[in-house]
């Protein structure tokens, strides 16, 4: 029969302990996926520690998540946005080699970035919808032809 001794010192054993805890913390929670689904979940904790606890260890969490997100950050945001918005031209003004920038009522601005001739006022209900490769198209709600746009604020 083989006996094994441990040929570690104590100090190693109280060195890896806080590691071990830590990494087992911050560790992102393997059933919810995101962390507003982590948020809800602590709310429904009825007992004020508990939520309390659920909440610090959110918290700690939340780093890892950030750096797990890392290089991520647009892709996430364009899952979630929509494909089209509907708007009212509050402006438009004609710019440089012809091409105009709109205003609408929800504070954004867009440029019209192709050629094509326009012939759009103030007041006028528009479509913007995604293109390919992250590009814009702008068409009047009623319908017609469509301006390719870029966001500028």
């Amino acid at each position: 029969m083989c006996k094994f001794t441990n040929t570690r010192p104590p100090s190693f054993k109280l060195w890896l302990a806080p590691q071990l805890l830590a990494v087992s913390i911050l560790g992102l929670p393997a059933v919810a996926a995101t962390v507003q689904e982590e948020l809800k979940r602590c709310t429904e904790f009825s007992d004020d520690s508990k939520r309390l606890a659920c909440y610090d260890k959110l918290a700690n969490n939340l780093q890892t998540h950030i750096e797990q997100r890392f290089g991520h950050e647009e892709k996430k945001a364009i899952e979630e946005a929509p494909e089209s918005i509907t708007a009212v031209i509050s402006a438009a003004q004609k710019g440089a080699h012809g091409k105009y920038t709109f205003t609408l009522d929800n504070g954004q601005v867009w440029r019209q970035t192709d050629s094509g001739r326009t012939i759009w006022r103030g007041g006028e209900e528009v479509t913007l919808e995604r293109g390919a490769l992250g590009s814009f198209f702008m068409r009047k709600s009623s319908g017609g032809r469509s301006l390719r746009v870029k966001r500028i604020k």
